[in-house]
């Protein structure tokens, strides 16, 4: 259908149902908002003209045009690629650098692949082993390797689905190393950029597990888990030279590692890759799958590395959440990092630490079939959000499986909690799909979301695949996607203040800004003195101007 036709088509629409148009959440340019809809008398016949300086028409223009499109999947994906979508926010380094590119650098640095493991290994290439190099010249084995290393033509069932994916990062493990980090940092920046995201938090070890293996030094496995020892504990590990010396170089190399990347992108050419204008941001991530004394010993170090670094805001806990050592310290852990939230909120002279974890990322048939169990269906996301203070869950996905689920959305809600929506991941990994995955069940229930790419490297998808899937599988449209996309930005971890009055309420701009328009090559003063001042506002003030452009775009 022509732009003008289905213009005019949607002119009499809104003309027919005007008494009933739906809530519209506005932007920046309210205040100049006209009269919706002009019509006039031309030759006797009616003519429509949308105003796309209102916000509200701007809006259900764009929403009827992308429900036009539901039957179309590459048209909807060709319609949504140049959409802004904010921030991701639950996303793995490790797991999202493309396929492709781990198997060239396995190629170029000389590994091996093991054709019955499908490992990369270090050479000799003995045995089943074969140089990774012919698999830039032999297509079979290059494939024989993607399906190896991500979901790429998956065939088996769901729980062996769970169990490819995760055995997966074992298997190019010896790809990903600290030389490769700013490559890996550059190749997630320039998808993320084509995708016409602006911001992203990368979740990574940061050399965790070194100081997670100094637990035993100091902890013994009869040791009280008491907030009392556990204090003590952590002031021997900051001690410690094995520690001092990780953080300290740990945080020496974060500014060149991002230098470097942004290098490999040519930011500073004339021809700057998608990428570089992505800005970054990282979370430590400790490995549950160790017992609570790595775990607190990880997140001590997160902690300190947080404080250290600026470009590190907070911590997360990941890895299997059905992993043995999860569901037996997953109590322990929560209450290990309550004492450390506690320990540094008291101290104002100490940065934030920003918590998001893993939760919910559980079905039945991947517990034990006991009760004890079963149980832990019950509890997870709960223990998260109340005792481990998480800001952000990600996943969530058996939330109506807790006790009392109504009860905790309304916890999540008040307490202003965003749910890291992965929709392929958590098709693929858990089955839920369609209905059966709680999105909209948060969305209902006034719960912050966001969609996330969680693992796009090894699920081969990107950003853009995910507002396919919310469409095609959730049902939801247009205003949704762009509530999404406000919230990834307003829940990101960039430090200060928001460019909304009111938390997660998209409604009124700060008085700061309240008079400025989006796209306005001018600022008023008091708006540029507060984005200065606030680098979540600014990114967010940033989303609002593109917004506004990809809507104009769409409908004039």
């Amino acid at each position: 259908m022509k732009r003008t036709s289905w213009l005019f088509m949607l002119g009499i629409g809104l003309a027919l149902q005007s008494c009933t148009l739906p809530a519209h959440t506005p932007g920046p340019s309210d205040d100049k908002a006209q009269a919706p809809v002009e019509s006039v008398e031309q030759q006797g016949k009616a003519v429509f003209s949308p105003n796309t300086d209102d916000p509200s028409y701007r809006e259900m223009l764009v929403d009827w045009k992308l429900r036009s499109l539901k039957n179309d999947p590459e048209k909807m994906r060709e319609f949504l690629l140049p959409m802004p979508k904010g921030a991701d926010l639950h996303n793995h380094l490790s797991g999202a650098v493309t396929t492709e590119r781990l198997i060239e650098w396995g190629a170029a640095d000389g590994l091996c692949i093991n054709q019955e493991s499908w490992k990369a290994e270090p050479p000799p290439c003995v045995d089943k082993a074969v140089p990774m190099q012919e698999a830039m010249s032999d297509s079979a084995l290059q494939q024989k390797i993607l399906e190896a290393w991500s979901m790429e033509n998956f065939q088996g069932s769901m729980l062996e689905a769970h169990q490819h994916f995760f055995d997966a990062f074992g298997k190019f493990d010896a790809v990903i190393s600290d030389e490769r980090s700013d490559a890996s940092l550059a190749d997630v920046l320039s998808i993320t950029g084509k995708n016409n995201q602006v911001y992203v938090e990368l979740m990574r070890g940061f050399n965790a597990s070194r100081v997670g293996k100094l637990a035993a030094k100091y902890i013994q496995p009869d040791d009280p888990w008491t907030e009392a020892m556990l204090l003590k504990k952590r002031q021997e590990l900051i001690a410690d030279p094995v520690f001092q010396k990780t953080l300290a170089a740990t945080s020496a190399s974060l500014e060149k590692w991002v230098s470097d990347a942004r290098g490999l992108l040519g930011c500073s050419t004339e021809s700057p890759d998608p990428g570089c204008g992505v800005e970054v941001r990282f979370l430590m991530s400790a490995n549950r799958t160790k017992d609570r004394r790595s775990v607190f010993a990880q997140w001590v170090y997160g902690y300190e590395l947080t404080q250290k670094s600026p470009w590190v805001l907070g911590v997360e806990l990941v890895a299997p959440e059905e992993h043995e050592n999860s569901l037996k310290y997953y109590y322990d852990e929560m209450f290990s990092l309550d004492v450390l939230h506690r320990l540094y909120k008291a101290d104002k002279q100490k940065k934030p630490v920003r918590i998001a974890l893993h939760a919910g990322e559980l079905i039945p048939e991947i517990l034990p079939d006991s009760m004890e169990g079963q149980w832990h269906l019950k509890f997870h996301i709960r223990h998260a959000v109340e005792m481990g203070h998480a800001e952000r869950i990600g996943h969530g996905c058996d939330v109506l499986d807790e006790e009392s689920p109504a009860e905790l959305m309304k916890t999540m809600r008040d307490k202003d909690v965003l749910v890291e929506a992965c929709l392929t991941s958590n098709a693929t990994l858990l089955g839920k799909i369609g209905h059966s995955h709680p999105l909209n069940t948060y969305l209902a229930q006034d719960v912050p979301a966001a969609l996330a790419t969680d693992d796009e490297g090894i699920l081969r998808i990107d950003i853009t695949d995910e507002f396919v899937r919310a469409i095609t599988h959730q049902k939801l449209g247009y205003p949704e996607l762009k509530q999404m996309t406000r919230a990834s930005m307003e829940h990101s971890f960039l430090p200060g203040a928001s460019l909304w009055q009111e938390e997660s309420k998209y409604e009124k701009i700060s008085n700061a800004c309240a008079k400025d328009v989006a796209g306005s090559t001018r600022l008023s003063p008091s708006c540029k003195r507060f984005l200065q001042k606030s680098e979540r506002a600014a990114m967010q003030w940033r989303l609002e101007e593109q917004l506004t452009a990809f809507e104009k775009q769409v409908v004039e």
